[in-house]
C-alpha cells in the first residue's frame, strides 16, 4: 500500500465534511472539485490536514474542467507542497496579468542639498485600485510561487516607464534581483531596450545590487553586471555593511556607487561604534574612487554627522518620504 494512501482516505473524509466533493480514480489518489474562489481555502485546508513530510513526498495536479487524471495529465504531477505554493501565489498571477504594479519614489540629496536621484520602490495595486501591496508580499509570493523572472522583469520595466520624466533631470535608481536573471544577455534586453524607448541616457540608470541577498555564484552576478556596463548603466551595492561578506563583494562589484546600510546610519550621530565603522566605509569608497550613498537618514544629527563624515549623497525619511511622483528638478533638501 502506497504510504499516502491511508493519508489521503482521511484527507478525503476531511474535504467530504466541508463540502468538496471527493472521488478516488486511482488507489492512493484522491480528487477534489473545486468552483470559483474556492481553490485558495482548498489548498489551505490541505496544507493544514496533512503533515509537513507528507506535503514534501506526495505529489499533485490541477486539472482543467472536465479533464481526466489519465496518463497525459499524470505527467504535470509536482509535488504537493509546491503545487500549494503556486496555488498561494495565485493573486500575484493575477496582478502581474493586468499590469497592477507602481513605483513609488523616494528622492536622494547631494551634500549641497541639491537633488540628484530618486530610488524607485515597488507597490503592487490592490483591486481596489490603490498601491498597497507591499514589496516584501510581491517578492515573497514571486519566490514560493516561482515567478520571480516574470515580477522582477515586470518590475524593471514599470520603473523605466514611470521614472523616464523623473530621468531626465537626475539618476533613477532601480533594483534587481540576480537569481531572476538566468540568462544575462536575454534577459536583460528588453530592460536594455525599455530604456532606449523611454528616451533615457544610460548613464542615468543605476541598477542596485542588494548585499544582503545571498548570492552563490558570483561568476553569475559578474556576467549580469557586465551586460548593464556595457549598455552604459552604472551599478550601486546596497545595504552595504549589513552582511558577512561586505569586502569580498565590494571588490567583485565595483561598483560606482556605495549605500551604505540604514542599520549603520541610525544613531550614527552618538554611537561611536557605527560612527567609526561607517567612517572607515566613506574612506574606503573615496579611496577606490566611488560615490558614498548615506540612506535610512531620519534626524537632523544623522544627516549633520554624514555630511561631515563626507559622504557624497543622502536618502531617508527626514529628507523625503517615497511618493506616487518624482520631485520636480530644482527642488533642495532640508537643511540638517
Amino acid at each position: 500500500m502506497p504510504p499516502f494512501e491511508p493519508l489521503a482516505g482521511l484527507l478525503a473524509d476531511r474535504l467530504r465534511a466541508e463540502g468538496y466533493s471527493v472521488t478516488c480514480d486511482l488507489p492512493g489518489t484522491l480528487s477534489a472539485g473545486f468552483g470559483p474562489g474556492e481553490l485558495s481555502p482548498l489548498a489551505a485546508m490541505v496544507r493544514d490536514a496533512l503533515p509537513q513530510l507528507e506535503l514534501a513526498n506526495a505529489r499533485g495536479l490541477l486539472l482543467g474542467p472536465g479533464e481526466p487524471p489519465g496518463p497525459a495529465a499524470l505527467l504535470r504531477l509536482e509535488p504537493l507542497d509546491r503545487l500549494l505554493q503556486r496555488i498561494d501565489a495565485d493573486w500575484l498571477v493575477e496582478v502581474l496579468r493586468a499590469g497592477r504594479l507602481a513605483s513609488a519614489f523616494q528622492p536622494i540629496f547631494d551634500a549641497h542639498g541639491r537633488l540628484v536621484a530618486h530610488e524607485c520602490l515597488l507597490r503592487g495595486i490592490g483591486p481596489d485600485g490603490a498601491p498597497s501591496i507591499p514589496p516584501g508580499a510581491l517578492y515573497g509570493a514571486a519566490t514560493t510561487g516561482q515567478l520571480l523572472f516574470a515580477l522582477d522583469r515586470m518590475a524593471r520595466l514599470t520603473h523605466i516607464r514611470n521614472g523616464a520624466p523623473a530621468a531626465r533631470a537626475g539618476d533613477l535608481f532601480i533594483n534587481f534581483t540576480p537569481a531572476a536573471i538566468y540568462n544575462p544577455a536575454f534577459c536583460l534586453r528588453s530592460t536594455v531596450e525599455a530604456v532606449k524607448s523611454a528616451g533615457i541616457r544610460p548613464e542615468r540608470i543605476v541598477f542596485e545590487v542588494v548585499e544582503t541577498e545571498r548570492i552563490n555564484d558570483m561568476n553569475h552576478l559578474a556576467a549580469i553586471l557586465s551586460v548593464y556596463r556595457a549598455a552604459g548603466f552604472r551599478v550601486a551595492l546596497d545595504d552595504f555593511g549589513s552582511g558577512f561578506s561586505s569586502l569580498a563583494l565590494l571588490e567583485r562589484v565595483r561598483p560606482d556607487v556605495v549605500k551604505i546600510d540604514m542599520g549603520l546610519i541610525r544613531n550614527v550621530d552618538t554611537d561611536p561604534y557605527r560612527a567609526s565603522i561607517t567612517a572607515r566605509i566613506i574612506e574606503l569608497a573615496r579611496s577606490l574612487g566611488m560615490v558614498t550613498l548615506a540612506e535610512g537618514i531620519e534626524t537632523p544629527g544623522e544627516l549633520a554627522w554624514c555630511r561631515k563624515a563626507g559622504a557624497d549623497y543622502f536618502q531617508g525619511y527626514y529628507l523625503g518620504r517615497p511618493a506616487a511622483e518624482p520631485l520636480p528638478a530644482g527642488v533642495a533638501a532640508r537643511a540638517a
